[in-house]
Order: C-alpha cells, then structure tokens, then sequence
C-alpha cells in the first residue's frame, strides 16, 4: 500500500497462453513439517506422464508416485482423501469440495493402491474410493519447482520495476474493446507495469463503464461506480480541489482498496492537470537495500486509516493496515 500505483496492479486472476520451454530436472527436496517430500520435474508439458508404480508409504502416510521420467513425488494421504474427485466429494458443476470437514478423517491410513486405466486408484479403510488423473497429480507436485510452475500458470508473476525513465505503454481504446490480443496485451502490460495509457476514447461520460466490462465489473464505492474529478465548493475530498496532490495510495480506509483504477480524462484542464505516479514496488524495494530497518517498521506496523463524509451515501470506514503491504 506504498503508493497510488501500487494500487494499479491487477489482483484479478488474468490468464494467458504461454510457450512451454524445457527446465532443467530438478534437485531439492521440499520439506513439508517433519516429511521430506520428494522432488520431481516441472508438470508434464506435452501428452500425459505416464506413472511407472505406486505405492503407499504406511509409517510416514504418504503416497510415492514413480513416474516414467525417472522421477518421484510423495503427497500426504489426508491431502488426497480431502482432494476426492469423485462426485461424492466434489460438486462436478463447480469443481468445488462437497466433503464434509466432519466426515474427513485427517488421521486416515490406506487399504489399497493400484493402477487402473493410467490413473491412481486408492480404496480408504471405511471403502470410500479415490481416483486420480496423473496430470492432475503431477500438476500438484508438492516441489518448489513444480508449485512456482503452478504459480506462473495461474498468476501474471512477471513485474517491472521503473523509475522516472518510464516510456509510459499506450493501447488503442476502441481496439481493446474489441479486439481479444489488443485487451491481452493490454492487461498483460497493466500487471507487468502497473499503468497503461489508452488512447482514443471518445470525450464523453461512460466510457468507463464500457472498458470495465471488458474484462469484469466495476465495484461500488461510497462515491458511487464512477465519479466526476472536478473542483467542487465544500470539497468532500482533497481531489475535488484545484490544488496539487501529494502522491498516495487510493482508498486505504477500505479494508480491501482497489486493484485496478481508471481515471478518464474527458476534458483537460486550460492550466495543469498534469498527472504523476510513481512505481511504489519500485521505491519499496529501494527503501529494503537502502534502510532495511525502516522498511521493516514500514512493513510490519499496522497504522490506522479513516475517511468520512456523505456523497453517493454517508460513510464512516476504517482499517489498520501496513504502510507497505
């Protein structure tokens, strides 16, 4: 929560296709409390792997998958009976848990493993039976490699940091609206840096909302889903006046600020209205090599943070958050 840019980077989920390129095999073996759960390859690019044996480990209570590569994994056998795929434990629809907490039994052993179809078949000692897919598994390897590959499948991990050297990337407004590899490109620059300049909108109200839908929805706020940044008599905020604005974190009263922001210039200012940001990644990774001990009390203190007033409804919000989160 360092600045008013470290606001601009998307927490939504964005996924992207992405080229599959070779690692190297690897060589740690993650600890999971006491276990040592053995390493394996990054999850199988190319085809299904293929499971050579398995076999239950009785005294530590886990599962040794060998797989055809050469390489093992081990998973826990309360993690498997909790991660049931069969329509008894899972909503199908949602691919969702069904499973009772209060029906897991987190101390359980196992009757039986075998191979059935190229998939790992497992009957527990009440008799329930799991089966498991061999990508599904390798996918959830418990190695640091394979969990960073996971990772990088489902998050846009990739970050730059910038300072006043920035060539600011620009978009086309009306081909993100409606072209699929201009709106990719265009998230994919607002995670990598933070900010993207869209040109092109038509100067009028709403076009917001229209670039909002894009890609989700717009949340709603004390002042509304949109708002007109102007200079206002009896200012409910500092923004709604003429005079320049310290940088700043958006919304940190909230207890869940904003991820992403978009603020529309729909009529420019005769005089000013220049606009600044400024990368907080950036700055708070400047301040950990340069005063770590300050970085540390910036990082771990919680302050309080409170706004009130009446605008789209009367408000009164607080929180207690780290000056940087």
């Amino acid at each position: 929560m360092l600045s008013y840019l470290a606001r601009w980077v998307s927490r939504g989920a964005v996924q992207a296709l992405k080229g599959t390129s070779s690692r190297p095999q690897l060589v740690k073996t993650p600890r999971i409390g006491n276990q040592t759960l053995a390493a394996a390859p990054l999850p199988f690019a190319g085809g299904s792997p293929g499971v050579r044996q398995a076999r239950a480990l009785d005294q530590e209570r886990l599962l040794q998958i060998d797989w055809d590569d050469g390489s093992c994994s081990l998973y826990p056998f309360t993690w498997l009976r909790d991660n049931c795929r069969c329509p008894l434990c899972t909503l199908q629809s949602a691919q969702a848990r069904s499973l009772l907490f209060s029906h897991l039994d987190v101390h359980t052993g196992m009757d039986h493993v075998q191979l059935m179809d190229n998939k790992v078949s497992i009957t527990w000692p009440d008799q329930h039976s799991s089966e498991f897919d061999p990508d599904w598994l390798k996918k959830r390897c418990f190695s640091s490699e394979a969990r960073q590959a996971l990772q990088e499948e489902l998050f846009l991990n990739e970050r730059e940091y910038w300072d006043s050297g920035l060539q600011i990337p620009t978009a086309d407004f009306e081909e993100v609206l409606h072209d699929d590899k201009a709106a990719l490109a265009w998230l994919e620059a607002l995670r990598r840096i933070g900010i993207v300049y869209l040109r092109g909108a038509p100067a009028e109200q709403g076009q917001l909302a229209r670039l909002s839908q894009r890609i989700g929805y717009l949340r709603l706020t004390f002042y509304g889903h949109t708002w007109q940044v102007q200079d206002k008599p009896m200012a409910n905020n500092v923004a709604y006046t003429s005079g320049e604005l310290s940088l700043h974190t958006d919304y940190p009263a909230l207890h869940h600020p904003p991820g992403v922001q978009f603020l529309h210039c729909v009529r420019q200012a005769d005089e000013g209205g220049e606009s600044e940001v400024v990368d907080g990644f950036h700055m708070a990774e400047q301040l950990r090599r340069e005063d770590p001990e300050a970085f540390n009390i910036l990082s771990s203190l919680r302050v309080d943070f409170t706004d009130s007033g009446a605008d789209y409804c009367d408000f009164s919000v607080q929180s207690k958050n780290h000056i940087i989160e």
